[in-house]
């Protein structure tokens, strides 16, 4: 398994690491203390894992999908 980085976001004045495991699925890791936030998964639709800030993770992904973090193009509806 090859694991690459795919770049940062910062959200609500943090800094986190996105990680792509395979393919349509991201890691989250906060970058201050190495801690994993959780994992997104951006196809066959949108979903977040369990996490102690379920918000805060979607609000990661949503940053990491719009600024091209992700190898996924299209639209995506972050709402659900």
């Amino acid at each position: 398994m090859q694991i690459i980085v795919k770049g940062m976001v910062q959200v609500a004045g943090t800094t986190f690491r996105i990680v792509r495991i395979e393919r349509g699925h991201y890691e989250v890791v906060r970058i201050l203390d190495d801690t994993r936030l959780g994992s997104f998964w951006s196809e066959p639709r949108f979903a977040v894992s369990d996490s102690v800030d379920r918000e805060l993770l979607r609000e990661v992904a949503r940053c990491a999908i719009q600024g091209g973090k992700t190898t996924w193009v299209g639209r995506l509806d972050l709402t659900g």
